[in-house]
């Protein structure tokens, strides 16, 4: 009668890490060589894991019941995309700075 729904946060939190870890190897590659097609790569990492946080986000605020407290998923996601926007500014302002 009822169906257990497939939980659907933690593969979103997995994948918005694998995008962090990627744009964090994109940010160390900078770092050894500075070239823009490397920055831009980083942004559009950055994009991509700005789509899965807002998904997340938004499945949370659909489902009523969570497989651990909502206020933790919410904040690992938004950790994860602090380090992310991190590793996205600091290749715009070494870009900038030189």
């Amino acid at each position: 009668m009822f169906r257990k729904k497939p939980d659907i946060f933690l593969p979103l939190l997995a994948k918005q890490a694998e995008f962090a870890v990627q744009g964090l190897h994109g940010l160390q590659a900078y770092m050894r060589e500075p070239q823009q097609e490397v920055a831009d790569r980083v942004k559009g990492v950055e994009k991509d894991a700005d789509e899965v946080r807002r998904i997340l986000i938004d499945e949370l605020n659909r489902n009523f019941i969570t497989p651990i407290d909502r206020e933790d998923i919410f904040a690992l996601s938004r950790a994860i995309d602090d380090v992310l926007d991190y590793a996205d500014t600091t290749t715009e302002e070494m870009a900038i700075l030189g």
